[in-house]
């Protein structure tokens, strides 16, 4: 006698357990009346409408969701970056002063020492000295010191030409349109211009 075959009750059982994915009717029920759907518009609606409201309204709950947070994260972003370059400019103002106090304390001492200066050339010394410390000052925050020697190339951009001197004036035998002497130094911090050198150009001839 064959054997008998055994037969799966969950096929022919009824009351099979649901597939994991499909969502409770009461669940999908309280979501539509959370929403704000009247009770007759949910029974009126067949169940299969109902999941399909449910599914697009949890997704768009989720968008938006993830749109707040993503709005909330910018928002953060953005004080941490302002704060962080106000930290930055503080910090850079308070290197560039620490730098510069030497040089306030030797003008501190070339005024005292000026008041008893027997020549002028004592306190010329102390002038210079003073500014050789502001100029070192300014060099160890990378900023640079824009000069232009007798008869070298004008620079638009790091040069300011603000008149011309004939060239017998000027040393040497400089070409026309180069730089006969800087009035004032410029300066820079890298391929930024603070300030061009104010500089007079060489006349050209006959003018």
């Amino acid at each position: 006698m064959a054997p008998e075959h055994e037969t799966d009750a969950s096929a022919e059982d009824p009351e099979t357990e649901a597939p994991s994915n499909q969502i409770d009717a009461l669940e999908i029920e309280a979501f539509l009346v959370e929403l704000g759907v009247e009770d007759s518009v949910i029974d009126a609606t067949p169940p299969e409408s109902r999941e399909i409201i449910f599914r697009l309204a949890s997704e768009r709950r989720e968008s938006d969701d993830a749109r707040m947070r993503a709005l909330a994260d910018f928002r953060n972003f953005q004080r941490r970056s302002i704060e962080n370059e106000s930290r930055a400019r503080r910090e850079g103002s308070a290197e560039l002063v620490k730098s510069l106090l030497p040089a306030i304390d030797h003008f501190d001492l070339a005024l005292q020492a000026a008041e008893t200066a027997t020549t002028v050339d004592q306190v010329v010394t102390g002038v210079r000295m003073v500014r050789d410390e502001i100029v070192r000052a300014m060099e160890s925050q990378g900023i640079a010191e824009i000069t232009a020697g007798s008869g070298s190339e004008f620079e638009p951009g790091r040069h300011e030409a603000i008149g011309t001197l004939p060239a017998a004036q000027v040393e040497g035998d400089p070409e026309p349109g180069t730089v006969a002497v800087t009035v004032s130094p410029g300066f820079a911090i890298g391929d930024y211009v603070l300030r061009p050198a104010k500089v007079m150009l060489v006349a050209e001839s006959g003018s």
